[in-house]
């Protein structure tokens, strides 16, 4: 069996003990190489030292954020021969990666038992799409799975300032900041200008003039707590929903969204959702990413598409 290579982003949890665990657990399996990043920028030098062994498996114990920047800069900088398979270990605050195509429990005990499973080739392999996200035709593609914009964005503001900061982590700050924030929005609707002016292209048609309050996409199977606000169909790996504004029916609308079940009046009220392969979009804004948050440029498309995978093994 190769050697499994392990990065641990000791900043990802508020449990500062949760390292010193999983390095435990190493202890108790030859065959694991960990890495400890004290800072995000400890990463690449991570990476290279990784590139230079046989792994052929590597652990990723984090949030959303550590999880894309490893493997994007994997891909960008083919750092393999092959794309080791990833383990997606759920450190961070809500772990909407892991969630679908992870390891779930305790991580120290979800990881030892992983481990176990591994030397015995009792462990599954799954493959998920990603999303491609470029700020421009010029740059690198950054790779995740999970991006919204619009409302989304003051969501996730929200969710840090009113939930995370009261200690909620994981399924449950999901489900509170969801709640929270469909009761807030209901309330504040035909307020100011569109939290989303945007000129949007979808599989290389023409550009059209949207406002909206929400966009959101996914190549993810699943999010957490239930939550799944897509129902289009299709054979395009992307899945996307989009919230015109202004919002209509909104505290009828939430339920049935958050569940990924349309209703016949939905597309009347504002309420879409469908599967991409490749979208344009051209405005002004915040972009949230597996949880990290960008900022587009006026006169600048922002380029989602998919055209690679990764591989997780649980």
């Amino acid at each position: 069996m190769s050697t499994a290579s392990m990065i641990i982003n000791a900043k990802s949890s508020r449990n500062a003990s949760l390292a010193d665990d999983l390095l435990y657990v190493t202890k108790r399996h030859a065959d694991i190489r960990p890495y400890v990043l004290e800072r995000i920028e400890d990463l690449v030098p991570a990476l290279e030292d990784i590139e230079k062994g046989d792994s052929k498996t590597l652990i990723l114990a984090g949030g959303d954020g550590t999880m894309q920047a490893a493997i994007t800069n994997a891909i960008n900088r083919r750092r393999f021969q092959t794309q080791p398979d990833y383990v997606a270990l759920p450190c961070g605050m809500t772990n909407v990666i892991a969630n679908d195509c992870g390891l779930h429990g305790p991580p120290a005990t979800s990881l030892d038992n992983f481990l176990w499973r591994r030397g015995r080739g009792e462990v599954s392999r799954l493959e998920r799409p990603l999303i491609g996200m470029q700020l421009s035709d010029r740059q690198d593609p950054i790779y995740g799975f999970f991006l919204g914009a619009g409302l989304f964005h003051t969501a996730v503001q929200f969710s840090r300032q009113n939930v995370q900061t009261m200690g909620a982590k994981r399924s449950l700050a999901l489900a509170l900041s969801v709640g929270g924030f469909v009761l807030k929005s209901a309330f504040d609707n035909f307020q100011g200008p569109p939290p989303l002016s945007a000129e949007v292209k979808d599989n290389g048609g023409a550009f059209e003039q949207r406002d909206l309050s929400f966009i959101a996409m996914t190549t993810l199977s699943k999010l957490s707590a239930g939550i799944f606000p897509f129902w289009g169909d299709g054979a395009d790996p992307m899945s996307v929903t989009a919230i015109d504004y202004p919002r209509r029916r909104l505290l009828q609308a939430a339920l049935p969204i958050l569940r990924g079940q349309s209703k016949p009046w939905f597309a009347e009220a504002g309420y879409h959702s469908w599967k991409s392969r490749e979208m344009r979009l051209r405005f002004d804004g915040p972009v949230v990413f597996d949880g990290e948050i960008f900022h587009t440029a006026p006169g600048e498309d922002l380029i989602l598409k998919v055209s690679e995978k990764a591989a997780f093994l649980i």
